[in-house]
């Protein structure tokens, strides 16, 4: 789903609070001098739930309980490994709370209800708009429960945070750090579970990433299948190509195209994945993101173009070209859309030919084909980096066609 407009967040405490109504006064008094957002409070149970209303028409909720939440609740979170790697003491740290705080928000006065597929199928009937259907509504919710959750772990010191939009649990401290240094979308949105084969003997371990909350974003979820590469490195390239794909005039990089940085040091070639029917309701779309090279680890995949192989798009080569003329104007027409989009993106573009001995036509086969390349001008610092110094540089998409 894109753009989901309820949002929550459960703290989670070894000890009893009585500092909501403090929290919540906190929280209206800073988002005011942040925004000049005012908020009313149509509802309040002194101490325990507080409803705000306000700021482009956002419902707030502030709920304390006295007790321990819900542990089927934590049930997906607490399968991921990266949740062990990020927090070893993770179910302990849920065993022993006493209490917790749900914090919620929402745009429109239905309070994200008319997202229940029956309310939304009525919506969708009457001809009715969600509330809060837009990219910048969403990360206006996203921006709100980070700040109404550092306000509340200020006077609370929580011991576990659940962040469900990503459906991913923190300790205290890491949860910190991954939204104060963090843009959406980041690491705290987008949570990426490791799968793979067990290594048998004298062989390396391969692991892979399948996401969880890109879909938020591009209607899909990001898959890099099992890898020699480090998890890591991986998972920077999955937070590259979601800045390509939502920067200022980025685009999703079509299917069969290859990205990388400009300076060449690494690609993946990028496949759409349509849902698996055998996993029912539950299936979702990919981005299917194919390492081909990383200098860095050693990486050349087989299937890697060569980067001296580039060819003038502008001036085709006949030995490479279609032998049919409405393919060869088909394919010239695709290359000159491809590089308009990505010049409009501020990157360059090239195309790349894997035969340049002109003894047989392009085959069919993708990974056996010219390869197109863009790639954002180094004057474009908004762009996500894989050079180590950051994740905001310069990126380049690469096609197989």
């Amino acid at each position: 789903m894109e753009y989901p407009n309820r949002l929550q967040t459960a703290l989670a405490f070894d000890q009893r609070h009585d500092v909501l109504e403090e929290a919540v006064r906190d929280f209206a008094r800073i988002e005011e001098m942040k925004s000049g957002t005012v908020f009313n409070i149509p509802e309040a149970n002194p101490g325990k739930f507080y409803r705000l209303f306000g700021g482009d028409e956002m419902m707030l909720t502030f709920e304390y309980i006295d007790g321990p939440a819900n542990p089927e609740v934590f049930s997906a979170p607490l399968s991921s490994s990266i949740t062990g790697i990020l927090c070893p003491d993770i179910r302990q740290r849920l065993t022993r709370s006493q209490s917790h705080i749900l914090l919620e928000v929402s745009h429109g006065v239905m309070g994200g209800v008319e997202n229940e597929p029956s309310i939304a199928a009525m919506f969708e009937e009457l001809g009715m708009p969600k509330a809060g259907a837009s990219r910048p509504q969403f990360e206006r919710r996203l921006e709100v429960l980070s700040l109404m959750t550092r306000v509340v772990s200020d006077h609370t010191k929580p011991s576990v945070v659940h962040w469900t939009q990503s459906d991913q649990l923190f300790d205290g401290d890491t949860f910190e750090t991954f939204v104060a240094n963090s843009e959406a979308p980041g690491p705290l949105h987008i949570h990426p579970y490791l799968f793979g084969p067990q290594a048998g003997p004298n062989e390396e371990q391969k692991i892979g990433i399948r996401t969880f909350g890109a879909r938020h974003w591009l209607g899909r979820e990001i898959l890099i299948e099992p890898s020699t590469l480090p998890w890591a490195t991986n998972y920077e390239t999955i937070l590259a190509f979601l800045r390509i794909c939502l920067a200022e005039n980025g685009y999703v990089i079509p299917d069969e195209d290859t990205f990388g940085p400009e300076d060449r040091s690494l690609s993946y070639r990028v496949n759409w994945r349509d849902a698996d029917p055998e996993e029912g309701d539950q299936a979702v779309p990919f981005y299917e993101l194919i390492p081909l090279k990383h200098v860095e680890h050693g990486f050349v995949s087989e299937n890697f173009v060569p980067d001296e192989n580039v060819i003038d798009d502008r001036c085709f080569p006949a030995e490479l070209m279609p032998e049919d003329e409405q393919d060869k104007a088909e394919l010239a027409n695709e290359w000159a859309e491809k590089r308009a989009m990505a010049e409009n993106a501020g990157c360059k573009f090239e195309v790349r030919a894997r035969d340049l001995g002109g003894e047989a036509p392009p085959p069919t086969d993708p990974s056996d084909s010219p390869d197109i390349v863009s790639a954002p001008t180094p004057g474009n610092p908004g762009m996500p980096s894989l050079s180590g110094r950051g994740l905001r540089a310069k990126v380049f998409g690469r096609k197989g066609l």
